[in-house]
């Protein structure tokens, strides 16, 4: 098993400020860490709710993720776990 652990921020949909996330994945396969921050910067500049966020790593990345992030005193945690092949590109 390997685990993938990274931070990086994403604007809130709702007051536009930014958030810090705490992605952690752990899978089987092989992830290129050029792609995984490539692949996270793509949504750094999108507004999205955590849990939309969610959504969108799981089937880029696969494996069991888990999203943590601290919202305006909130802290939301979510695990997402794709029975599938991650996404290319």
């Amino acid at each position: 098993m390997n685990t993938y652990s990274t931070r990086f921020f994403c604007r809130c949909p709702n007051n536009d400020v930014r958030i810090e996330y705490a992605l952690r994945i752990q899978t089987f396969a092989t992830l290129s860490v050029e792609r995984l921050l490539d692949g996270i910067e793509i949504d750094s500049d999108e507004a999205r709710y955590h849990e939309e966020l969610a959504d969108i790593l799981v089937r880029r990345f696969g494996g069991v993720q888990t999203l943590i992030a601290d919202h305006h005193g909130v802290t939301i945690e979510t695990i997402r776990e794709s029975r599938s092949t991650p996404e290319e590109g």
